[in-house]
């Protein structure tokens, strides 16, 4: 009995000391992102799943990310969010590491416009993948469904000399040389020619007289059309933008235009100083669920990857965001074109 009583004991403490190596290894993943991307109870529901808990740095803008990033050489987070303008940038730097698509099982099932990666660009650098498509939305056209009656299908209908002074303009140079740019006709709206820059410029002069006025937020953009005539908004914030002019009670309608669409691109990439790349992987295909894609659009507007949305669909040209041939050069013509009678 008491021999018994000895082996018993002994593994009491064996358990014992299984479940503290257990507590001590316990892992935390620690993850950069935008609000909305990785809300509590998503963190909650991996944990449960994986075992793995995430502690959530929520960040503001592409140059804070980028100072995090390149303060610690990647060293303080294990994934982050990242569009696919900015991605390049950190595999230049050596930031990220490649993301293996045998340990996301998710990344079979997502929309067709995400599947093949080799087709989604800026996520591949020499045949390997460091972005993992997440959330989306497109920059298209809101009309007014009163005051335009046809439904428009080109952002052309932005210099109908029927709708001057009915117009309402995103300021910002870069965004509104590229739409103008597709507008024209031109194959690559991120790298134009002197020529084709020149030409974009007096088409933008010629739009200005349309336009009531500019705008810089969402929310400025609605309070300008709840107190103004606007029939025709360039929607930079796209479905989200719309969603919030719905909810004002605003008779609206959205189309992605046949010329193609601008839109934004976020992925989920993976540090170069990840702890545990298996924890990030895991981070990754969880994220890229269709639960967690359908409630990301529902809570927050955008398009998610996984589950389809009015976002865009299966037949919408979409242009991915690209960083431009000169961005300072692209302001300063804009200021130009502001400035113009």
């Amino acid at each position: 009995m008491a021999l018994k009583r000895l082996f018993t004991g002994l593994a009491g403490a064996g358990l014992a000391l299984t479940l503290l190596a257990s507590a001590a290894s316990a892992e935390t993943l620690r993850v950069m992102a935008w609000d909305g991307y990785a809300d509590k109870d998503w963190v909650a529901d991996f944990k449960a799943e994986t075992g793995i808990d995430a502690d959530v740095v929520f960040i503001g803008s592409d140059d804070e990310i980028w100072a995090k990033m390149k303060g610690s050489e990647g060293k303080d987070f294990d994934v982050f969010a990242i569009n696919t303008a900015q991605l390049q940038r950190y595999i230049a730097a050596d930031l990220v590491d490649p993301i293996d698509l045998a340990a996301l099982p998710n990344q079979k099932d997502v929309l067709p416009r995400f599947r093949d990666l080799s087709k989604v660009g800026g996520v591949e650098k020499d045949g390997k993948v460091y972005g993992i498509p997440f959330a989306f939305d497109s920059i298209g056209l809101i009309y007014d469904t009163d005051k335009v009656k046809t439904p428009p299908t080109s952002m052309a209908i932005l210099w109908d000399p029927a709708y001057q002074g009915k117009v309402l303009a995103y300021d910002n140079g870069e965004h509104n040389f590229s739409f103008t740019a597709l507008v024209l006709g031109y194959p690559d709206p991120f790298h134009l020619t002197p020529e084709q820059m020149d030409a974009v410029k007096q088409k933008l002069i010629d739009y200005k007289h349309n336009v009531l006025s500019f705008y810089t937020t969402a929310d400025e953009a609605l309070q300008i059309y709840k107190n103004n005539d606007v029939a025709l908004i360039w929607a930079n914030y796209g479905q989200q933008q719309m969603k919030a002019m719905k909810d004002a009670g605003a008779h609206v309608a959205y189309i992605n235009p046949k010329e193609g669409a601008l839109a934004w691109l976020d992925t989920w990439a993976i540090s170069k100083g990840a702890k545990d790349k298996s924890a990030a992987e895991k981070w990754i295909n969880f994220m890229i669920s269709k639960k967690v894609g359908a409630q990301l659009s529902e809570r927050t507007g955008f398009g998610n990857t996984a589950v389809a949305t009015a976002n865009a669909g299966g037949d919408d040209k979409i242009v991915w965001l690209e960083n431009v041939e000169d961005p300072l050069k692209r302001s300063d013509m804009w200021n130009e074109i502001k400035a113009a009678p």
